[in-house]
């Protein structure tokens, strides 16, 4: 079985006007509604009925301003691997609620117990954090060199 390069199993209940909506909202999260029908072929309303039944669907959970980390001074990404005991999962989710240097936290299956994405000013920061982390359990570190790909959009194309 090959790979697939298309998302097979997006909702088929999509119709075109509704892919169009979804690329347009990706692209411009502040597009009017006027714009929106325009270039959706819809009326105003027409496309403000669309975008909720979107959302009413849980296809567009929210709609967030791309902060850049390195613009905020955090220039250096990491990605962290946290081997825990179960007895301290409440506690480890709780702590890293208050962390600003993580920006993702995934509980996972396999070796790992947790998987974060963190973003830190420098290596000491970097130091630091995982000397925070490591009163919960084992850390393997990666230090992220370049990033290709942070944010997917989908599109009709996809199908």
């Amino acid at each position: 079985m090959a790979y697939p390069d298309k998302f097979d199993a997006i909702n088929a209940d999509l119709d075109e006007k509704d892919w169009i909506i979804l690329a347009l909202v990706q692209g411009n999260a502040r597009i009017s509604f006027a714009d929106l029908g325009r270039r959706a072929g819809l009326s105003p309303p027409a496309a403000a009925e669309r975008l909720r039944r979107l959302e009413d669907a849980g296809i567009i959970l929210g709609y967030h301003g791309r902060i850049s980390t390195a613009g905020m001074g955090l220039r250096m990404l990491a990605i962290i691997e946290m081997r825990i005991s179960r007895s301290e999962y409440q506690r480890f989710q709780k702590a890293i609620q208050k962390l600003a240097w993580i920006l993702e936290c995934h509980h996972i299956a396999g070796r790992a117990s947790f998987y974060l994405k963190a973003a830190v000013p420098d290596a000491a920061g970097l130091e630091l954090l995982i000397g925070y982390l490591s009163q919960f359990g084992e850390t393997t570190t990666s230090v992220v060199l370049s990033t290709f790909l942070d944010h997917r959009e989908f599109s009709h194309d996809d199908k």
